[in-house]
């Protein structure tokens, strides 16, 4: 496994992303900054939003998401993803990537770190059985999740964007943030998004 900037990934699942760390945007700076043309308002709604993605997706398309884990195991962070979780590096956690999928279109890819120090028995149940969303797994623990250190970028993967429907040159749409639960950091994530949302 690789780590490059803030986006964990598997060469064979998932590509780096296009934008060095220092490109990447606030969303108060895309909002302002991105042409509206090439920014539909639910790509916006979609980027920006704090609040669950698994939620906002079966909310747009009228039914609940199907869950592909394509990769999940237990590793220790490295140095920059526990500076930004607040935990020890080399301290063990459940990285798990996965595609979100309504109708056997593949809408989302997710990377998840989750410290298990972090974690509730149940929640870490949950989650190592790799069925349900990471959204619906804390919707059903009934535990009220926040997102923070949210930032927009870029990436540019011909095999990603097949897989997301989008042409090979196209650079998709990405999101890095933080999951806090009950005021505890318990995640960083990596959200890519297919065109397909916004067609």
């Amino acid at each position: 496994m690789t780590r490059l900037g803030t986006l964990t990934y598997d060469p064979p699942v998932i590509a780096p992303v296009g934008t060095p760390l220092t490109e990447w945007m606030t969303p108060e700076r895309f909002l302002v900054e991105t042409d509206p043309v090439a920014t539909p308002p639910l790509l916006r709604v979609l980027l920006t939003s704090d609040g669950s993605m698994t939620t906002l997706l079966e909310s747009l398309r009228l039914g609940p998401l199907d869950l592909e884990v394509i990769r999940q195991g237990e590793e220790p962070i490295d140095p920059e993803t526990a500076l930004r979780l607040g935990v020890r590096p080399r301290e063990a956690a459940i990285t798990r990537h996965v595609w979100l999928s309504h109708a056997g279109q593949r809408l989302l890819y997710a990377v998840s770190v989750l410290p298990t120090s972090h974690l509730n028995v149940a929640l870490a149940e949950g989650i190592r059985r790799g069925v349900e969303p990471l959204g619906r797994l804390l919707d059903a623990c009934g535990r009220p999740a926040v997102r923070d250190h949210l930032r927009i970028g870029r990436i540019q993967n011909a095999t990603l964007a097949d897989a997301l429907g989008a042409g090979a040159s196209d650079r998709l749409w990405c999101r890095t943030s933080r999951l806090a639960v009950e005021h505890t950091l318990t995640a960083s994530i990596v959200e890519v998004f297919s065109p397909r949302l916004v067609e």
